[in-house]
């Protein structure tokens, strides 16, 4: 079955090895020069959101295949150049660099006669199916604001050091958004910048795992008790009964954010992907990083808040996140007039397009990739026909928005996903 995979970052990659384990013709068509995705810096494509001082959130552990771990000598967390040169490593130990086409940008996919057509760089060709592989943190989103600002905005999208794409050094910088970039970029220029960070809706902030200290379990890891035998309603309830009683205890030895000045914590753990850092709530306490609420109106290099305050800054950092964008793929083929509008069926089957596959866009409390691994997994073995969907009534019924529901718990949502494509097949 001829399959084509759009994108050789981490999830292109281990989707390419399970549809070869399991007898497929593959094509992965990467926009870059090199396999890693996001964690090529420089990768040609010109989509990383990577910057020179980037590492994982999530431990080595945690961020393995299940049957490929990390090198002895990598630290706990690895940097991008680490991730990039493990992810060549994959790709070459289960050789899948014959089946990728490098520096060969998609252009548009379409569907006729019961086939669709890639069109690439270098041509049109046609598949049986298609995996979206191309990820979601590729198209940066800018917030827009009344006025006009005067100084230097960037998204973080482009920021690589604090001197490239600009020397920020000893300028008044304020970045806008709490996520996990916005407050990692933060602490490196405080270093050497005046730094305030603008939030609009606050965030719950956790230290990272320190070595020897047990994480959550890897999706590759078989359920244990109490939740093995429960059903699963029942046991994702327990799971949001537990979850928050967790964090509270994860963050027990922070400053606590809303006493810092940050706007309140999310009702829930469920609402926002909690930021992994260690120093950013410290940084504030010691008033080395400033804290705005939400921006108002911009007044040439003076920026107004909507508290009523108003700071002059140099420069603008939009850490305010991306879009999930599918430009290759019609709205009339997706169904949808935006990606982020996409429901699918356990978050990888196209309801009315049931070979149309996406992997690695999920909203999850782990490290996508080895539960992208486990998605990969699933594809393959419904397209060997190992197992069989349910009906078009029970996919659409069941197919979800992929981007607005509640995060998933990583190791329910893999064993859900196992014990499907372990029913023998109709």
């Amino acid at each position: 079955m001829k399959i084509a995979i759009i994108g050789a970052g981490p999830s292109g990659l281990t989707c390419c090895k399970s549809l070869l384990e399991s007898g497929h013709d593959v094509t992965c068509y990467e926009a870059g020069e090199a396999v890693g995705g996001q964690w090529v810096i420089n990768n040609s494509s010109g989509m990383s959101s990577a910057y020179d001082s980037l590492r994982t959130n999530t431990n080595r552990d945690m961020s393995r295949f299940s049957d490929f771990a990390f090198p002895d000598d990598y630290p706990e967390y690895p940097s991008h150049s680490e991730m990039a040169q493990w992810f060549a490593a994959y790709a070459k130990k289960f050789n899948l660099l014959p089946h990728i086409e490098l520096a060969n940008p998609v252009n548009r996919i379409t569907y006729d006669n019961d086939q669709y057509y890639v069109e690439s760089s270098r041509g049109t060709e046609t598949f049986h199916s298609i995996v979206v592989a191309s990820g979601n943190l590729w198209c940066p989103v800018y917030p827009a604001y009344p006025g006009t600002f005067t100084g230097q905005a960037i998204h973080a999208q482009d920021y690589q050091a604090p001197n490239n794409p600009c020397d920020l050094k000893g300028k008044k910088v304020l970045v806008v958004g709490l996520g996990n970039s916005g407050c990692e970029i933060s602490v490196e220029l405080s270093k050497l910048a005046d730094v305030t960070v603008s939030a609009r809706s606050g965030q719950n902030i956790l230290p990272r795992v320190k070595p020897g200290q047990k994480g959550p379990p890897h999706p590759a890891e078989a359920v244990g008790q109490p939740f093995k035998f429960l059903p699963k309603t029942l046991r994702n309830k327990l799971f949001q009964w537990l979850m928050p009683k967790i964090l509270r205890r994860m963050m027990k030895n922070l400053p606590d954010p809303e006493a810092l000045g940050l706007p309140a914590l999310p009702k829930t753990p469920f609402e926002k992907r909690s930021v992994v850092n260690d120093h950013f709530l410290g940084l504030i306490e010691n008033d080395v990083i400033k804290v705005k609420p939400g921006i108002s109106e911009f007044a040439e290099k003076k920026i107004r808040f909507v508290d009523g305050s108003q700071t002059e800054f140099d420069y603008i950092i939009y850490a305010t996140g991306y879009r999930f964008a599918i430009p290759y793929l019609h709205s009339n083929l997706l169904g949808v007039d935006d990606p982020q509008d996409l429901e699918l069926y356990q978050g990888i089957m196209h309801p009315t397009q049931p070979r149309l596959f996406v992997v690695g866009v999920v909203r999850a409390l782990c490290s996508i990739w080895p539960l992208a691994e486990q998605q990969s997994i699933w594809i393959a073995k419904l397209l060997a026909e190992e197992f069989t969907a349910p009906n078009s009534d029970v996919v659409h019924q069941e197919a979800y928005p992929i981007l607005k529901v509640p995060f998933a718990h990583c190791q329910f949502t893999a064993d859900n996903l196992r014990k499907e494509a372990n029913r023998p097949a109709k």
